[in-house]
């Protein structure tokens, strides 16, 4: 099952959180918001707060037991970077010094409606003052 068809049976079911839906990885990482393992989310944001919701590895549907969210008066600062021709990284800080990295596919036929909601979440960052840092 492809990234659209995840995103279409999840939406027809009326089960996604928010707006702009895009399927994504988080790894656990040093930066204290997301601690579990490797998995695959679909995050949107809807008014102040952006919902990652977790998809099982095999089944790829909804484990609403991992879900979280990310209250967007919290983030200080963004950084995206191209990790390689595949794969980008949406990085975002928070003013505690914690961050989330958010890795999305790039350059595939099932991953251009996930390029383009991540960069409305951009653009709704940037429209309510959070900054792009530059490291």
């Amino acid at each position: 099952m492809n990234r659209k068809e995840i995103v279409l049976e999840i939406r027809t079911q009326r089960k996604l959180k928010g707006h702009k839906p895009a399927v994504v990885m988080l790894k656990k990482n040093i930066g204290k918001i997301y601690l579990e393992g490797t998995a695959d989310f679909i995050l949107s944001f809807k008014e102040n707060t952006i919902y990652f919701q977790r998809l099982s590895f095999l089944t790829k549907k909804l484990v609403p037991q991992k879900d979280f969210t990310l209250p967007i008066d919290t983030i200080k600062s963004y950084h995206l970077r191209q990790i390689n021709i595949a794969m980008n990284c949406l990085s975002l800080y928070t003013a505690d010094r914690n961050f989330i990295e958010i890795f999305y596919a790039t350059h595939t036929t099932d991953t251009y409606e996930s390029e383009q909601n991540i960069k409305a979440l951009i653009q709704y960052l940037t429209e309510k003052g959070i900054k792009e840092s530059r490291i």
